[in-house]
């Protein structure tokens, strides 16, 4: 008896045998989701990831500049007319790290008892180049309650960076700018437990940590 040739011919029959069609099908609808599930990842990662998909806190941060308190502006203030009204009070802020763009961000100020505040008088967030132009601000040339969402115009004096080119949205918001807070006529904030904070918008979410307005 042919015993080696007849392990032999048994082993080629075995190595033949495929998986089964319900094995093929499972494996196949698997393979498909797995590649598309790294395409979304791929696109996701080229295209910002669609709306709410970034963390606002790890993209832009902001400090006192030069301090915390709150400063009178005087009719001689330097930035009368540039992020504040004569005999508003201001907090004036620097841009520490972004990467994001004006449209990204949304600014408030919010009470100590957590709400935001929306005082009579209360005024209004501006951006500052590196020259003192206006960059952008909630509202031109006026005050307006600190609920706006984000900035409503851009280009307030018809230049944007050093690239004297308008303003937008999609201007990029880098750490050359300082952002000016105008507190309105009201009595002196500092000490109020007053607190600054970034919202995320337009492909972020989240918010920043709180800046205490001391």
């Amino acid at each position: 008896m042919n015993v080696f040739g007849k392990n032999e011919r048994s082993w080629r029959k075995a190595r033949k045998r495929g998986v089964s069609p319900i094995i093929a099908t499972i494996l196949l609808v698997a393979i498909t989701v797995v590649l598309a599930a790294v395409l979304y990842v791929l696109i996701s990662g080229l295209t910002g990831g669609g709306v709410g998909s970034k963390p606002i806190g790890s993209a832009f941060t902001v400090g006192p500049n030069p301090s915390p308190g709150a400063a009178f502006c005087a009719a001689s203030s330097t930035y009368v007319g540039k992020g504040c009204l004569t005999n508003d009070w201001t907090y004036t802020l620097t841009v520490e790290s972004s990467t994001v763009d004006f449209g990204n961000v949304i600014f408030e100020v919010k009470t100590a008892a957590g709400a935001v505040d929306t005082v009579t008088g209360a005024g209004g967030f501006t951006l500052l180049t590196i020259s003192g132009a206006v960059a952008a601000q909630s509202a031109a040339g006026t005050t307006m309650a600190m609920t706006s969402a984000g900035f409503t115009t851009y280009g307030a004096a018809g230049v944007c960076g050093v690239a004297t080119v308008p303003c937008s949205a999609s201007t990029t918001l880098t750490n050359l700018y300082t952002l000016v807070i105008d507190m309105g006529t009201g009595p002196n904030p500092t000490g109020q437990g007053l607190t600054f904070t970034t919202l995320g918008n337009s492909g972020y979410t989240g918010t920043t940590g709180l800046l205490t307005l001391s």
